[in-house]
C-alpha cells in the first residue's frame, strides 16, 4: 500500500513538471491569439460533446436551443433516459434540457422535483450522481477514443464504467471529509495529514475503480483503462498536493 502511494506521488510530481511546461506554452499561444479571439467573443457559446457546467448554462441563451447543446444533454443523461417508460422520453428530454440551461438553483430544484416524477423508483439519486458528472464523463470519452480501433466497449461496457466510476466518486468524497481542504489554513501536522489521507483516498478511489469494472473488460480493455486512470489520478494528486501546500 505504502508502495503504491509513493509511486502515485512520483508519478504527480511528474505530471506537475510537464503541466507547468505546457501551462507556460499555453500561456504564449493565448498571448498571439486574444486580438483575433476578440472579434468572436460576442457570438453565441459553441457548445462541445461534455464541456464544464458552467459554460454549458450559457450555451441555451435563445429560446430554441442549437443541436450541439441538445445533443450534449441527451449524451450526458443518455443511461438515464435509456432507463424511462418511452412514454415519458420526450419529456424527459425537454425538462433536462430545461435544466441545464437554467442557472438558479432554486428553478433548478423545481425542475429536479419534476423530473423526479418521471423517473422509475429507486433512479433519482442515480440522475443526482449524473449532474456532476461532466468530468468522469470527459474521462470516459477520452478513454473510448483511445481504444476504440483496438478493443472497443460496447454500449454495455460503457455504463458499467461510468456507473462504476460514479459510485467509487461518492466513497471518496466521504473520505475526504475530514482533509481540511475546506479550511483557509493548516499547521504543519495538519497539512501532513492532509497529504497522506488525500494519496491514500485517491489511491482507493482508483484500485476500487478498477476493481469494480474489471470483470466486465476484456484484459486489452483493462490495461488500457489502467494505464489511463493512473495517469489522471497522479494530475489529481498534484493538483490537488498544490492546494494544500497553498493553505
Amino acid at each position: 500500500m505504502v508502495a503504491s502511494v509513493v509511486m502515485l506521488a512520483a508519478i504527480a510530481s511528474a505530471v506537475t513538471v510537464m503541466m507547468k511546461n505546457h501551462e507556460a506554452r499555453e500561456a504564449t499561444a493565448r498571448a498571439e491569439s486574444q486580438d483575433a479571439s476578440a472579434s468572436v467573443s460576442q457570438t453565441r457559446p459553441l457548445v462541445s460533446r461534455l464541456v464544464p457546467e458552467q459554460q454549458r448554462s450559457l450555451a441555451a441563451v435563445d429560446d430554441q436551443p442549437d443541436a450541439a447543446f441538445l445533443a450534449q444533454v441527451e449524451h450526458k443523461y443518455r443511461f438515464l433516459i435509456a432507463d424511462v417508460e418511452e412514454e415519458h422520453v420526450d419529456e424527459l428530454r425537454r425538462r433536462l434540457l430545461q435544466r441545464e440551461s437554467e442557472i438558479n438553483i432554486g428553478s433548478r430544484d423545481r425542475i429536479d422535483a419534476g423530473i423526479g416524477k418521471l423517473l422509475p423508483a429507486g433512479t433519482y439519486a442515480y440522475y443526482q450522481s449524473l449532474q456532476d458528472s461532466d468530468l468522469e464523463q470527459h474521462h470516459l470519452a477520452e478513454y473510448i477514443g483511445g481504444i476504440s480501433n483496438v478493443a472497443p466497449l460496447d454500449q454495455r461496457q460503457e455504463r458499467i464504467v461510468l456507473d462504476a466510476k460514479l459510485r467509487q466518486k461518492q466513497r471518496y468524497a466521504a473520505l475526504m471529509r475530514d482533509t481540511g481542504l475546506d479550511r483557509t489554513s493548516l499547521s504543519n501536522e495538519e497539512r501532513a495529514y492532509a497529504h497522506a489521507r488525500t494519496a491514500e483516498a485517491l489511491k482507493q478511489y482508483m484500485d476500487d475503480f478498477l476493481a469494480d469494472v474489471a470483470p466486465s473488460l476484456t484484459q486489452a480493455q483493462y490495461t488500457q483503462l489502467k494505464n489511463y486512470e493512473t495517469t489522471e489520478f497522479a494530475r489529481e494528486l498534484s493538483r490537488l498536493q498544490q492546494r494544500i501546500n497553498a493553505k
